[in-house]
């Protein structure tokens, strides 16, 4: 429908034809865009107050012979925006409140449906419209308190016990655990008392056995990661510290995080699929390319390579993420907002969790 025609709304009309304070006339649209949503439109209205109630009603009783109007049996006014994709709508009155304008506002990847009929399939949510107004990534640092056993230094040795015959590892961190817990109840390594036990510092080959068994020999003969003789010095100096009191330390762990503001009659879902699964990249950013839409004037793209990852260059393009549980408000305006969060999972027990897309 071109701008500035007369559009009848038949507000008791009759056989002769259609009451003239019964008239709306269009007005020129209000049209901006931005990267974030695309195009915000809003069409205007202006006529006798009774007529632009009937218009904003709907019905094919309220159309006009170009089958113009809005949909939905109570109408745009009495049902609220998004009843026909409309986002928000208003009716301002004026000249003593028999006129009036009457507004309704889409935010859409085409400008051209929101230029059309305001009833148009074209604006549902399946359309490629109303999908998102604002779409934000942040990568966060989220620093985690890490068993002071799951240290680089137990995971040291328990790397060399591994490459030296595989599986030997397991239980090495929990033997070293159970030594130090045994000292400080003043016991031996096979449960007994020590004797003179305050003159007796702690010796971890006291409870593994001397230098020549395994697996003490692997890690003396392993290098250092601290810049020690060897890694056997490295483990001495660990459980220094542990029994000085230490029992955490931090480590670091990203959050990628995707906030999503929705009109009202928005077909994004949250996405519950795969939640609390491992994801790789290319999985997030599969999903990121399920949501597209054009937004760019007149026909490209959003380019969904994830630019907060490319910032950290090559370092995420193997990572695996934990997806957890998206979030969603409605918020005071009746629109939705959806944030969905991946946790970086280089250290996420990944036996704990099955793989995107698993049954």
């Amino acid at each position: 429908m071109s701008n500035n025609t007369f559009v009848g709304f038949p507000h008791g009309q009759s056989d002769v034809g259609i009451d003239a304070a019964d008239v709306v006339k269009e007005m020129q649209p209000v049209t901006t865009w931005n990267r974030d949503g695309g195009y915000t439109v809003t069409r205007r209205w202006r006529g006798p107050i009774d007529a632009l109630v009937n218009f904003s009603d709907g019905g094919a009783s309220n159309a006009d012979f170009d089958g113009t109007y809005f949909n939905g049996t109570t109408g745009i006014l009495l049902g609220g925006p998004g009843r026909d994709g409309a986002i928000s709508t208003n009716l301002q009155r004026d000249e003593g409140g028999q006129l009036g304008i009457f507004s309704a506002t889409w935010v859409t990847s085409n400008i051209a449906s929101a230029l059309g009929n305001p009833r148009a399939a074209g604006r549902t949510g399946t359309s490629g419209d109303q999908y998102q107004e604002s779409s934000q990534w942040t990568l966060d640092g989220n620093d985690l308190e890490k068993d002071v056993y799951r240290g680089m230094v137990l995971e040291a040795c328990e790397a060399a016990l591994k490459a030296d015959t595989a599986g030997t590892q397991f239980g090495f961190v929990a033997r070293v655990r159970t030594a130090i817990d045994r000292y400080k109840n003043a016991k031996d390594d096979d449960g007994n008392g020590v004797p003179d036990y305050f003159d007796k510092e702690f010796d971890i080959e006291d409870y593994f056995g001397s230098t020549a068994d395994h697996p003490l020999s692997v890690i003396i003969a392993a290098a250092s990661v601290l810049g020690n003789l060897n890694l056997l010095v490295d483990l001495k100096e660990a459980c220094s510290d542990i029994l000085k009191g230490q029992e955490a330390f931090s480590i670091s762990q990203y959050v990628l995080r995707n906030t999503k503001t929705t009109p009202y009659t928005s077909s994004l879902i949250p996405h519950y699929a795969n939640v609390n699964r491992i994801w790789t990249t290319a999985n997030i950013t599969t999903l990121m390319a399920a949501e597209i839409r054009t937004i760019d004037p007149p026909t490209s793209a959003v380019a969904y390579t994830i630019p907060l990852l490319g910032v950290m260059g090559t370092i995420f393009s193997s990572s695996v993420w934990l997806y957890r549980t998206p979030d969603v408000q409605q918020l005071s305006n009746g629109k939705w907002q959806i944030t969905k969060e991946w946790w970086e999972g280089a250290e996420i027990a990944e036996s704990s969790y099955k793989n995107y897309g698993v049954a």
